[in-house]
């Protein structure tokens, strides 16, 4: 057995693996999105298993296995596009429209079945194609497949980002939840999809592809048994946070309060940011700010957008930001580094605490301490 077999029989029986843990799911996290996420992990393991076979050299005994597999290449795209759809998603309401995806699965399926039920038989009972077409049908479902995987990739991708926006009208701190290990998923799809079209008869290139394949396996592995919740709330605040996400289309109409309840709004909300401090909470969330303040998630929302030109991270983290600052200047805090100034200011993560920092002073932490610490001499000097 070749390095490369063994690579790839490690990582067909980890998909195979992961997608049982993906759809029984233990921690009870993103049900729908992980079913959706379970059916790509389990067509990426029955492709993989086809080229298992082929390397084998037991096409000839497996013939209807193979054919069963072939059908996993047209469920791959839509099953991560999907789950993409629904780890975003505040509602994960299945869709009747959804099921449109698989009409290609359903028409190949139609087309392959005869030879999973007969694997003696070799004409086509269902569709009376050309026989041009049959002839080169082989080539014609590789060119599908890779189109499909583009198309399907590319509207994953936009989901992702603006999942990335989204996130930041719910959400003080979006570490846990901003789903990046999807978007190195997808990057290193691509990555896959362009070395499998480059490497077809490169022998040079195909010898790599077992060990990145296993590579990726173990990094889905890591963040699909370490994922949050992404939008971790009762169902009546789901629906209005769809509603939140739905207010901030371009073509959603705007949602108006009237001038003196604006500003009662604004006084309550300064008093509860400076007063009692309540960024300080690392998890402080829209929902949650919203019933401090005895106002619907929308309202809420509306304001921040409307009065404030800001969305509710970058609202929350203004504070946590100049918080930060008086930390940094305070001789009391001498025994905190920066990460510790960064959680005592209301951070959970050391990346957000530099982005955020870097964007409201121009500085970072660490170039903000060196400046605070240089004026003071300075004037001593003086």
């Amino acid at each position: 057995m070749t390095i490369q077999l063994l690579f790839n029989n490690i990582t067909c029986v980890s998909f195979f693996l992961l997608a049982l843990i993906a759809f029984f799911n233990p921690s009870k996290l993103n049900l729908v999105a992980n079913k959706w996420f379970a059916l790509f992990l389990f067509s990426a393991g029955c492709m993989l298993l086809n080229s298992i076979i082929y390397r084998a050299g037991a096409e000839s005994t497996y013939t209807q296995l193979i054919a069963f597999n072939e059908l996993s290449r047209f469920l791959i795209a839509p099953a991560l596009y999907l789950s993409v759809v629904h780890f975003t998603s505040p509602d994960k309401v299945l869709q009747p429209r959804e099921y449109f995806h698989f009409i290609p699965f359903v028409l190949f399926f139609i087309y392959i079945s005869p030879v999973v039920v007969a694997p003696a038989y070799q004409g086509v009972s269902f569709f009376q194609l050309p026989e041009v077409i049959h002839r080169h049908m082989p080539a014609l479902m590789q060119w599908a497949i890779r189109l499909q995987l583009l198309a399907y990739w590319v509207m994953a991708w936009m989901q992702l980002n603006k999942h990335q926006k989204n996130i930041r009208e719910i959400h003080s701190a979006v570490t846990d939840i901003d789903l990046k290990w999807l978007r190195y998923l997808l990057l290193g799809i691509i990555f896959l999809l362009v070395t499998w079209m480059a490497s077809a008869g490169t022998p040079s290139l195909e010898a790599f592809t077992p060990a990145l394949y296993l590579g990726g396996v173990l990094c889905i592995g890591y963040y699909l048994l370490a994922q949050k919740e992404i939008y971790l709330f009762e169902p009546a605040e789901l629906v209005e946070i769809s509603q939140v996400i739905a207010h901030n289309s371009p073509k959603a109409p705007k949602q108006r309060i009237a001038d003196e309840t604006v500003m009662r709004l604004k006084e309550k909300l300064q008093t509860l940011m400076v007063s009692e401090k309540i960024y300080l909470d690392s998890e402080l969330s829209l929902p949650q700010l919203a019933k401090m303040m005895d106002v619907s998630t929308h309202d809420l929302s509306y304001l921040l957008n409307d009065s404030f030109g800001v969305n509710f991270f970058n609202f929350v983290n203004r504070y946590r930001v100049d918080e930060a600052k008086q930390l940094m200047l305070s001789g009391q805090n001498k025994h905190l580094n920066l990460l510790g100034i960064a959680y005592s200011a209301g951070f959970n993560s050391k990346t957000t605490f530099n982005m955020a920092f870097k964007k409201q002073a121009g500085l970072s932490p660490s170039e903000f301490m060196k400046q605070g610490a240089i004026e003071p001499l300075m004037g001593l000097q003086n």
